[in-house]
Formats: structure tokens, sequence, C-alpha cells
């Protein structure tokens, strides 16, 4: 009968403990793990952005480059005539 008369107080107090645990610890944790996974999910939406502009700019440059070589052999084609 000793027992029981102890185990509802302690058990009352340990959830009293509980509920103020949750309250001061467990929910700005979850807050702060939340707003981690937003600010995570913003920044691969950020990179995926950079690496397709970076890809837009990798196939100009090699359109560039095509069109700066097509130039050029003209360019070369243009001294010989003049050479001549």
């Amino acid at each position: 009968m000793e027992w029981l008369a102890i185990i509802g107080p302690v058990t009352g107090l340990l959830g009293i403990l509980g509920v103020v645990f949750n309250y001061s610890v467990i929910r700005p944790l979850n807050t702060a793990i939340n707003n981690l996974n937003v600010a995570i999910g913003q920044m691969q939406k950020q990179l995926h952005e950079v690496d397709e502009k970076r890809q837009d700019m990798d196939k100009r440059l090699v359109n560039v480059e095509s069109s700066v070589k097509s130039a050029h052999h003209r360019l070369d084609e243009i001294a010989q005539r003049l050479n001549e």
C-alpha cells in the first residue's frame, strides 16, 4: 500500500516534467529541424538553378568556339588569297 501512495505522486511529477521537457526542448528542436529542412530545400533549388545556368553557358561556349574556329578558318583563307 505504501508503494501505491508513492507511485501516484511520482507518476504525476514525472508527467509534469515530461510536459515541461516537451515544451522547453522537444518543440524548439522540431522547429529548428523544420527550418533546416526548408533552408536545405531552398539551397538545393538554388544549386539546381546554378547547375542549369552552367550547363546553358557550356552549350553557348561550345557554339562560340565553333563560330570562332569557322571565322578563323575564313580569315586564313582571305589572308592566303591576299598573299597570292
